[in-house]
């Protein structure tokens, strides 16, 4: 008579339980070896992050030296290249010893976005209302806008370009009615050097845009929308007067040079003119692709000729009671 023995699965009694567990199975061993890849992938992308967003904003300020020849620094700049501030300085470029300073320090607000990046300007002395650029890339082209304190909550107009050049009136007096973008002390030019170190300026430059933009395509620059200058209540320590008057300087794309509407123009139009004071200024100019060049007549009212003398000898070459301004 044979004897049947039943195996039980619990372990006899005095007997611990294996301390060996079964080895995983191949689809576990990959999906531990996926999560440690994703967890090396993920570190490393938060590494790079951080040290973008960190990158010092020294490293603005140099960049900013190097597209503009050290004429205009970034000095003693602070916090990172996204959010930070510094202290503006006009120079006359390397190796110059002419520099001014503005009173208070630039900041500035930079953001990635999918197409571009924006940037946000403030500064107590000179952009009070902000100043608001958009750098976006299209199809074909890579434009700069710059939105004016007007024009952030509203859409922009097309810009319009005029069918005859010099009918400037209407945009004169649309821009001169905005929120200026910003203004600035003309002392500030002393740091370019001469002739500004000699003429010693004074009065104030304001800035006004509308709808303007700038459109890098196949390596040309074009423009679209307008852009005034005022400068009011200028001032000479070469004179004894102590307001020379206030000018206006506007700047509107060349339609003649548009070759379709709303693709902006390779050449703008410049025009000076005074609006009231002592010294009479007027003329005409362009900003292209060889640079800016201005023609331009300057004499004194009638009783400023011998307070203003010295002056017009300086800024242009004489011609009887009147000055010829040529620049480029």
């Amino acid at each position: 008579m044979s004897l049947i023995r039943l195996r039980s699965d619990r372990a006899p009694r005095g007997f611990a339980p294996s301390r060996f567990s079964r080895p995983p199975e191949e689809g576990q061993v990959r999906l531990l070896r996926r999560q440690r890849s994703l967890a090396f992938v993920g570190a490393l992308v938060g590494l790079v992050a951080g040290s973008i967003a960190f990158l010092p904003a020294s490293l603005l300020a140099g960049a900013v030296a190097g597209a503009t020849s050290d004429q205009f620094l970034l000095a003693e700049a602070e916090g990172t290249i996204w959010h930070g501030s510094a202290i503006t300085v006009l120079t006359g470029g390397a190796g110059s010893h002419d520099a001014s300073v503005l009173p208070t320090r630039l900041e500035w607000t930079l953001r990635p976005r999918l197409n571009g990046l924006s940037l946000h300007l403030t500064q107590d002395c000179c952009l009070a209302h902000g100043l608001d650029l958009s750098v976006r890339r299209t199809l074909d082209a890579w434009r700069v806008d710059v939105v004016g304190p007007d024009e952030r909550d509203s859409p922009r107009d097309a810009p319009a370009a005029k069918s005859v050049p010099g009918e400037h009136g209407d945009d004169a007096g649309k821009l001169a009615a905005l929120t200026p973008v910003g203004q600035w002390p003309m002392g500030w030019l002393e740091g370019r050097g001469f002739p500004w170190n000699t003429i010693h300026p004074g009065g104030v430059l304001t800035l006004s845009t509308r709808n303007l933009q700038f459109i890098l395509q196949g390596g040309h620059w074009r423009t679209l929308g307008s852009a005034q200058v005022e400068i009011r209540q200028a001032s000479s320590r070469l004179t004894t007067l102590d307001s020379l008057g206030t000018y206006r300087v506007l700047i509107q794309p060349d339609p003649s040079t548009q070759v379709r509407p709303g693709e902006g123009a390779s050449r703008s139009l410049v025009w000076i003119s005074t609006i009231d004071g002592a010294l009479m200024i007027d003329g005409r100019g362009l900003i292209g692709a060889t640079g800016f060049r201005l023609r331009a007549e300057a004499h004194a009212a009638p009783g400023n000729e011998a307070a203003l003398d010295n002056l017009l000898n300086l800024i242009g070459r004489r011609n009887g009671a009147s000055s010829a301004i040529s620049i480029g």
